[in-house]
């Protein structure tokens, strides 16, 4: 298991089926590039890092709202649907 893989909700991309098929560079390299854009790719990287967390579960206010939109909401199965279609 890498742990640059390891994204700060506790998914671990490796196991993710759009990494698997390089359709996507993985939570933490995603969110640097989207940053280096002007965009953002997931608001749970950006608080995590900015609250120097390794995972939200040792924040104090886990789980907030961020969270419960993450992985787990409808945009990320969207997500996962649309970059297989391409």
């Amino acid at each position: 298991m890498s742990t640059n893989l390891l994204g700060p909700c506790n998914y671990y991309c490796g196991n993710c089926i759009v990494y698997k098929k390089n359709k996507c560079l993985g939570c933490a390299k995603a969110t640097e590039k989207a940053e280096a854009e002007g965009k953002v790719f997931c608001d749970i990287s950006i608080c995590a890092r900015e609250k120097k967390l390794t995972t939200c579960s040792e924040c104090a206010d886990y789980p907030c709202e961020k969270y419960d939109k993450s992985i787990f909401a409808e945009g990320f199965i969207k997500f996962i649907k649309d970059k297989l279609k391409e």
